[in-house]
């Protein structure tokens, strides 16, 4: 059976991610944890899209799922403009 990943922790390793970086003026430690951000969020997208489909109604589940996908945004995007990179106004 497919287990969704935690994108909790991934997304939770940012703040210490980008702090590490910082110090240590190495991008590499917020690049690797952005990209399990983004392969994460990927992940979920895949197999539980945001967007109903077929003749399914949206319901609480879409809207939650929409609110991942927001935060995934900031997050990836914020962590991109710390490193210098210009992030995609859609993803």
């Amino acid at each position: 059976m497919w287990r969704a990943p935690d994108n909790r922790s991934a997304a939770g390793d940012l703040p210490g991610r980008a702090a590490q970086a910082a110090r240590e003026r190495d991008a590499r430690p917020l690049v690797f944890c952005l990209e399990r951000v983004a392969g994460a969020y990927h992940d979920v997208h895949e197999r539980c899209p945001a967007v109903p489909r077929g003749d399914e109604k949206p319901g609480a589940v879409h809207a939650g799922r929409v609110s991942l996908a927001e935060a995934a945004r900031i997050a990836l995007g914020n962590g991109l403009n710390m490193i210098g990179e210009t992030p995609r106004e859609r993803i």
